[in-house]
């Protein structure tokens, strides 16, 4: 039976990371369109990209489960970034030339398309502070036991500390685990192109308060 705990995530967990994520997500079109196939080059070109934003965004929290049952193993990854003060994004670039993950053309300009619209739909509908869940994954072998649950009360329990909403974009297997803690969607982008069918949410969950009640002492 596992015994799971949620902690920080440390520089040398990322090699595990990066092979759960690939594992996580192999059914995920549009991972496998931002990350490439599942081979030890690719995964090491995300592993040092993932490394550089660990150690460069200090807003950005990553936490990891763990099961203390099967030897530490990590088999579930979350990453929150705290925005709790309205200030407008900065849109990320992705050049062609830069998805050295992809060796056909086709797909790279396909991802440029895409990423480039999804940013724009971000950078329209966030106008406001907030925290976003940027990642979140499961081992398959670990679902159904409430580890994604956790993971997602975690942040929205600080979201509602910070008197802030909770923004993230789900795909279409992640979506019905949001509606259930209550996110409700926004917008809705559905792609198809080429050999690539990619379709998510954009949702948002309204912290649960916006005050609180100061208990006096004497």
């Amino acid at each position: 039976m596992a015994h799971i705990i949620i902690t920080k995530i440390e520089a040398s967990d990322w090699s595990e990371i990066i092979q759960g994520h690939f594992r996580a997500f192999q059914q995920e079109p549009f991972q496998q369109l931002i990350h490439g196939e599942d081979t030890p080059r690719n995964q090491q070109i995300f592993k040092e990209r993932s490394l550089k934003q660990f150690a460069t965004q200090s807003n950005s929290i990553w936490l990891k489960a763990i099961d203390t049952n099967n030897g530490r193993k990590i088999v579930g990854v979350v990453n929150y970034k705290l925005k709790p003060a309205y200030v407008p994004l900065a849109r990320p670039e992705l050049k062609m030339e830069d998805m050295i993950w992809l060796e056909d053309v086709e797909d790279k300009r396909i991802l440029d398309v895409m990423f480039r619209d999804i940013v724009d739909r971000k950078l329209r509908l966030l106008r406001e502070g907030h925290i976003e869940l940027d990642a979140l994954f499961v081992l398959p072998e670990y679902r159904g036991q409430g580890i994604a649950s956790q993971l997602i009360k975690w942040g929205c329990d600080l979201a509602n500390h910070l008197m802030v909403p909770v923004w993230l974009e789900a795909s279409t297997m992640a979506h019905p685990v949001y509606l259930r803690h209550g996110f409700v969607d926004i917008e809705h982008g559905h792609y198809v192109m080429g050999k690539w069918d990619v379709e998510y949410y954009v949702m948002r969950l309204e912290p649960k308060a916006l005050e609180v009640k100061v208990k006096m002492e004497n």
